[in-house]
């Protein structure tokens, strides 16, 4: 069986960066098909900071099979471009001001 390992994390994007004018931060949800954790936490974070982002705390780890994402046809987009190409980031901006109870997606 086929897994994808998820790492998700909030990120603030980095000091004079286009993002730091437009956004105030993100939630990304990395999708690798890195098994180790240290190995899938040092690529995601690498990827994120190659995007102008830095990673401000590790929120959750999982792991998830097709089935997982069986009622989510976006998530299973995802799952599948990581299984072809390694990694998938996925971006969750919002605005300077956070919304409303501190939910960010």
């Amino acid at each position: 069986m086929e897994r994808v390992r998820l790492v998700m994390l909030s990120a603030s994007p980095i000091p004079g960066s286009a993002e730091c004018e437009r956004y105030g931060g993100a939630v990304v949800n990395g999708y690798t098909t890195e098994q180790s954790e240290p190995a899938a936490l040092a690529l995601v974070a690498r990827e994120v900071a190659a995007a102008g982002w830095a990673v401000d705390a590790v929120e959750e780890q999982t792991w998830l099979s097709r089935a997982d994402l069986s009622e989510s046809p976006e998530g299973l987009a995802y799952f599948e471009q990581a299984i072809q190409d390694g990694l998938v980031l996925v971006f969750h901006t919002y605005g300077h001001e956070r919304p409303e109870g501190g939910t960010t997606h």
